[in-house]
């Protein structure tokens, strides 16, 4: 390793007490690393629960802002962390569900700011538990690196931009220079619109395999349609990406979950599947559907 790299982190928190402490106590595992701060946008759930977490950061020493549930974003609640409270260069993202798998994970993704000079950097994901979910993380997060620039978009169409703020690291100069998310207040997919803004002003961004968490989930049906409206929400709402071609289509990535289920007689997943994949496509398709957003 290399000299240890300063950071700010920022986890937005809604709920999950025990994700909380889970993640605050592996971070302070993290090796060749100085965290300058956390910072713990929170939004407010008005129970007991919600006291309990600014109890905790409190105690903890942890920076914090309510967020209002009726005013909450993914956009809006990172950029103001990001402007309002952090400091430092470099500023890593974490959901609060997550896991680090690995105690050089974060040194490992800010390390991509530092030396791949890369505006915004996204680490790996796996998934332990037996679900679809499984199987797309892994045809989506590979065990190869990439760096991606502006001259790739033409062959590599929308999957140019895709990204997560579940685990990323942001240059904060570039950030601010670029205007950040530029005012578009989202509720989904605001690494994929902040990828766009990061190449079209001729920044790269790049996967780090080597920066590994793991992040499951066990969505039930109902939350799964309503992920996939509000993402299909998000491209109607967003012209931004309107023309792009999908290199990486929904049929070919169920191919691979069937495929790689049946590989493994993966008798919970088989049996998920249909309805999963007939949920996502009209989730999607739903969503898309309606005026855009004036």
């Amino acid at each position: 390793m290399g000299e240890p790299i300063r950071v700010d982190i920022v986890c937005p928190v809604y709920c999950g007490l025990s994700y909380i402490k889970r993640l605050a106590k592996t971070i302070k595992s993290q090796e060749n690393i100085i965290v300058n701060k956390i910072v713990m946008p929170i939004t407010d759930s008005n129970d007991n629960e919600f006291n309990e977490i600014i109890d905790f950061v409190i105690e903890n020493k942890i920076e914090y802002f309510v967020v209002k549930k009726e005013d909450f974003s993914h956009s809006f609640t990172r950029e103001k962390a990001i402007l309002d409270y952090c400091n430092e260069k470099i500023v890593i993202m974490l959901s609060q569900d997550v896991i680090l798998c690995n105690t050089d994970s974060i040194y490992q993704l800010a390390k991509s700011i530092v030396e791949k000079k890369s505006a915004y950097s996204y680490g790996r994901q796996i998934c332990t538990n037996k679900s679809i979910e499984k199987y797309i993380r892994q045809k989506n997060y590979s065990n190869t690196s990439i760096c991606i620039s502006r001259q790739d978009v033409d062959r590599m169409g929308l999957s140019a931009f895709f990204s997560s703020d579940a685990f990323s690291a942001y240059d904060r100069d570039i950030f601010i220079k670029i205007g950040g998310y530029n005012g578009y207040n989202v509720m989904m997919n605001e690494d994929m619109l902040y990828s766009k803004f990061v190449l079209d002003n001729g920044y790269k961004k790049c996967y780090v395999s080597e920066a590994v968490v793991e992040h499951s989930h066990k969505y039930k049906l109902r939350e799964l349609y309503k992920r996939y409206f509000e993402t299909g929400r998000f491209f109607r709402d967003v012209p931004l990406f309107d023309g792009y071609k999908s290199t990486t289509t929904g049929f070919s990535l169920a191919l691979y979950v069937f495929k790689e289920a049946i590989k493994h007689f993966d008798i919970p997943v088989l049996m998920r599947f249909f309805p999963d994949m007939i949920v996502r496509y009209f989730g999607m398709k739903n969503g898309r559907k309606g005026d855009k957003k004036q």
